[in-house]
C-alpha cells in the first residue's frame, strides 16, 4: 500500500520531491500511526511507519472491523486478522446503541490493557448482549459482568484474583459472575 502510495511521487526528481506531500499521503493509510519521510542524497527516499496496532477485532452485525486504543475502526480483511492475534468482541445490540457501545469498549479495553494486563492477555473473546458483557478466556473460564460500572467489576476480579493465588488461578473456574454488588460468584 505505501508503495502504491509513493509511486506517483517517484517519477519526479528527488530533489523537487516535496516530503510533506508524500508523508500526508502515506498518513492517510488507515493503520499508519506517524509517518516520517528523509532524503539520503543522491538518491535514496527513507520511509518510517509506525503502525497502528489493533486491541480487538469487533464483529457487529457481521461485519469485521479492527479498534484500536483511542477507538477508531479500521478495516479488517483475513490477511490482517490472522496477523493481529486480539479479543474477538461480538456485538449483539442494537445498531442505535453501536456509537455509545464502541466507546465504552474502547474506554475500557484502554482501561484493561493498562491496569490489568494479565486479565487481557489471556483473553479470546467478549459476547456483547443487552445487560451483560459475557468474557470468554482461553481457558474457556467466563466471566459475567454487567455493562455499568465495568472499572469496578474489574477492580474486584483483580482482587479477587491476588486473593485466591497461589492456591487458584482465575481461570480454574468454569465461570465467575461479577454483576452482583461488590461480590464475586464462582463455580
Amino acid at each position: 500500500t505505501i508503495k502504491d502510495q509513493l509511486y506517483p511521487y517517484l517519477t519526479n526528481s528527488i530533489l523537487s520531491l516535496d516530503i510533506r506531500d508524500v508523508q500526508k499521503e502515506i498518513a492517510a493509510i488507515d493503520f499508519v500511526e506517524t509517518v516520517q519521510v528523509s532524503r539520503i542524497l543522491p538518491k535514496t527516499l527513507v520511509v518510517q511507519v509506525v503502525e497502528i496496532s489493533p486491541l480487538l477485532l469487533i464483529n457487529f452485525q457481521n461485519e469485521i472491523f479492527f479498534m484500536n486504543r483511542k477507538g477508531k475502526i479500521l478495516p479488517a480483511d483475513i490477511r490482517s486478522i490472522s496477523f493481529f492475534p486480539v479479543p474477538i468482541i461480538t456485538i449483539t445490540e442494537t445498531e442505535d446503541t453501536y456509537f455509545q457501545i464502541t466507546k465504552n469498549i474502547a474506554d475500557f479495553f484502554t482501561y484493561i490493557v493498562d491496569e490489568y494486563p494479565r486479565f487481557y492477555d489471556n483473553l479470546s473473546e467478549v459476547l456483547i448482549q443487552e445487560g451483560k458483557w459475557v468474557f470468554y478466556s482461553d481457558s474457556k473460564t467466563r466471566i459475567y459482568a454487567a455493562p455499568e460500572n465495568l472499572r469496578t467489576q474489574f477492580n474486584i476480579l483483580k482482587n479477587f484474583e491476588r486473593t485466591v493465588y497461589p492456591n487458584r488461578n482465575l481461570f480454574d473456574y468454569a465461570y465467575i459472575d461479577l454483576r452482583i454488588e461488590d461480590k464475586v460468584v464462582v463455580k
